[in-house]
């Protein structure tokens, strides 16, 4: 925790996150939190509203938090990895998701109990590396 986390750019643009969420606070927080750390985001309130974001505009990598047992988190992600396959979803889950199909075409899965930190170490995990383009 005491280490300074990385700003996320590559040579020439910032990269950007859509942040895909049902829960209007969580979502706030989350983007905040992003764009603090040096993101762009996108925010859509509902999958299917993020799906066509995600069709619209450039994104490097999705934070997927939809409330519910994960039937619908699985579909979105199925639908983002079908459009896009290269670009890293992270699924955010509270502990009774119970759909373990949200969770197969994820890069990584992050707890809702979980810190912060972690969903920023996450991202920095599946974008690929920046920082060693700069000096």
């Amino acid at each position: 925790m005491g280490r300074d986390l990385e700003v996320p750019v590559t040579k020439r643009r910032v990269v950007s996150v859509l942040c895909i969420g049902n829960d209007p606070v969580n979502l706030n927080l989350r983007c905040s939190l992003l764009k603090q750390h040096g993101w762009r985001v996108l925010s859509s309130g509902n999958g299917h509203e993020g799906i066509l974001r995600f069709g619209e505009e450039v994104v490097n990598a999705v934070v997927v938090d939809l409330n519910d047992d994960g039937t619908e988190a699985a579909l979105i992600i199925g639908e983002l990895k079908r459009l896009r396959p290269d670009v890293p979803v992270i699924l955010v889950k509270d502990e009774n998701m119970l759909a373990p199909e949200a969770t197969q075409q994820t890069s990584a899965v992050i707890l809702k109990s979980q810190e912060a930190v972690d969903l920023i170490k996450a991202l920095e995990a599946a974008l690929p590396r920046r920082s060693e383009s700069r000096s």
